[in-house]
Order: C-alpha cells, then sequence, then structure tokens
C-alpha cells in the first residue's frame, strides 16, 4: 500500500534523528540498558527483557518499535559481587517508510561505594537504515530525496554512560550515540544537511523509593532527554513517573510526558524469574482526534543460579 497519511509524514520527518537513534519507552524504568550502558548487571541476575510498542494506533505509518535485551554480571555465581558486566540489544523500529535495525554491545565496570555500587558502561554497534521513499506519492515526483531509496545504510556508532544505584536510590547520566553518520553515504548533505545526520542524545535519570508502610511503596522516578547536531536542537523532553509498589508483587504507575500525553502502567512481578508490564499513552495534544493511542507490552525473565540469593523473596528489586 503506497498510500501514506500527511499528517504522519509531518510529525515524523522532524523527529526522524531522534526516534532513528533512540527507541523511546513508556516503560523506560524496565529498559534501561538502552539508555545506558553502565546499567549493565545492575540487577546482579542475568535478565532477558523484551518489549514492543504499537504508537498512535490508528494512524497510517504510525511508529512501530521491537526490541530484546539481555545482560547481566560476569563471573562465578559464587562471589557474592561480579563488577565486570555485560549486554546485548537488538532493536527494530518502523515509522513510514523507513525502518532501522540496530545491535549493540554493552561493557560495564562496577565499583562498590557503601551500600551503593558506581558503575561506568561503554556501548558499541551499529544500525541498518532504509528508506522507501518511492513508496510515498509524493507533491513533487521529481524531488530526488522523495525517489531515491536508502537500502540497508550501515551507520556504526558507540556509547557511554555512569550510573549510580543503591537499595532505594538510582541517578544515571548517558549519551548513547556519540558518533553522528548521514543516513544515506552517497548523499551525504543533499538531503536536508544536518537534519539527515543521527542525533547525538544524552540522557539523565533517577529515581528514588519512599517506603510508606511494610506492603507500600512510593517510588518517584524521571528521565530526561536532550538531542541535537550544531544548530538543529530538538526540545528537550521528560518522563515524570510516581509508581506505587503494593505488596512487593504489584507496580502501578502513572507517567506524565513534557511533548504532552499522560501514561498509565501496570507492571506485575509473577514469580522470581518472570515480570510482565502493560502501559497506555493517552496524547493529549490535537493529534488525539486521529488516534487511539500508543500501548506497550513487555515481558522479562530472570536466571541465575540459586536465585534465592540474588532476589529479595518478596520478589521486587526497584533498581
Amino acid at each position: 500500500m503506497k498510500r501514506i497519511y500527511t499528517i504522519i509524514i509531518i510529525i515524523t520527518l522532524p523527529l526522524a534523528g531522534w526516534s532513528q537513534d533512540h527507541p523511546h519507552f513508556t516503560m523506560f524504568m524496565y529498559n534501561k540498558l538502552l539508555y545506558n550502558p553502565a546499567y549493565a548487571g545492575s540487577r546482579n541476575v542475568t535478565s532477558v527483557n523484551a518489549i514492543y510498542r504499537s504508537q498512535w494506533v490508528g494512524l497510517d505509518g504510525a511508529p512501530r518499535t521491537m526490541s530484546v535485551a539481555v545482560d547481566g554480571p560476569v563471573g562465578s555465581y559464587m562471589k557474592s559481587f561480579r563488577p565486570v558486566a555485560l549486554g546485548l540489544s537488538v532493536n527494530n523500529e518502523k515509522i513510514g517508510v523507513t525502518d532501522h535495525t540496530d545491535i549493540m554491545t554493552y561493557y560495564a565496570y562496577r565499583v562498590p561505594t557503601g551500600n551503593s555500587v558506581l558503575s561506568f558502561g561503554l556501548q558499541a554497534g551499529f544500525s541498518l537504515y532504509n528508506a522507501r521513499f518511492g513508496n510515498l506519492n509524493a507533491f513533487q515526483p521529481a524531488d530526488r530525496v522523495l525517489t531515491e531509496d536508502v537500502r540497508n545504510s550501515f551507520l556504526p556508532n558507540v556509547g557511554a554512560g555512569v550510573f549510580w544505584s543503591g537499595d532505594r536510590h538510582y541517578l544515571g547520566f548517558s549519551a548513547p550515540g556519540i558518533l553522528q553518520n548521514y543516513y544515506d553515504k552517497n548523499q551525504p548533505t543533499f538531503a536536508g544537511g544536518e537534519n539527515a545526520r543521527q542525533i547525538r542524545a544524552y540522557f539523565i535519570s533517577g529515581g528514588y523509593s519512599i517506603p510508606v508502610s511494610d506492603n507500600f511503596t512510593f517510588l518517584p522516578q524521571a528521565m530526561t532527554r536532550y538531542a541535537g547536531n550544531g544548530d538543529y536542537r530538538l526540545p528537550v523532553n521528560a518522563d515524570f513517573n510516581l509508581t506505587c509498589i503494593i505488596y512487593s508483587r504489584l507496580m502501578l504507575g502513572v507517567t506524565y510526558r513534557t511533548d504532552k500525553s499522560i501514561n498509565g502502567i501496570v507492571h506485575v512481578q509473577a514469580t522470581k524469574i518472570l515480570n510482565i508490564g502493560y502501559a497506555y499513552d493517552y496524547t493529549a495534544s490535537g493529534l488525539n482526534s486521529y488516534t487511539r493511542g500508543t500501548h506497550e507490552v513487555m515481558v522479562g525473565i530472570d536466571f541465575a543460579r540459586d536465585l534465592n540469593r540474588y532476589v529479595n523473596p518478596r520478589f521486587i528489586r526497584n533498581f
């Protein structure tokens, strides 16, 4: 089907650089590795997380994102603390006639600091970017930008971050994509100059748990993003989340995103090894008239030789 709504083109093209490089998940608190390589191994078990996001349901060409990530500390499980951790993630995102697949590897070195751990992380990998501009019904058919496809453009990248966490807090800073590759290396400046490059982004995240009783905890947390290339900068964007942890099994959260959406999250620690989550984004802008919202679903599995040694018997580890 060659038709794609004009509204999707208007919305996604200015954000292409952002979206192509950094998946935007409402349940960022359960997928920190995707934003900060220093998070690898922070839960002291080998974790696998899979998430699917369907954005702006009802709009043709709206973003669809899938991600699978695995991370964990390296070394003997007989040791109470293992300083080195590794990770791997595979992400795929489709927006209109564009899609990209990212494969990233992660390395973290963790240093105990009293009752906390300070972690330094690096990541390296690549993206394969495709743009099928020939599928568009262009207003100017002779425009080379909208007629010449980009196929499997290879975009290597590296990133770095720091992550400090304890039983009741975490704080992180990262730049997960430092290089600024041109999407089409054959025409690096023809298709929009700076706008045709990957955008370097910076993330600051943090959270603090506040016990109210043995069975109830408040967990406020936030993630702020900034991205730009030279004179081209995107507005600062932030998610502010408040989660209630009930009986150390059920988490109910609400998030306000500064680009005008209100989001609800339900997360359940079903067993010691299995957790599942669902999020719904309600768009509070004029786009709400055209969409039925955004849905996210995630599944996480923890692996350890002796899980009881590494996971609280009441199951939930906040960070």
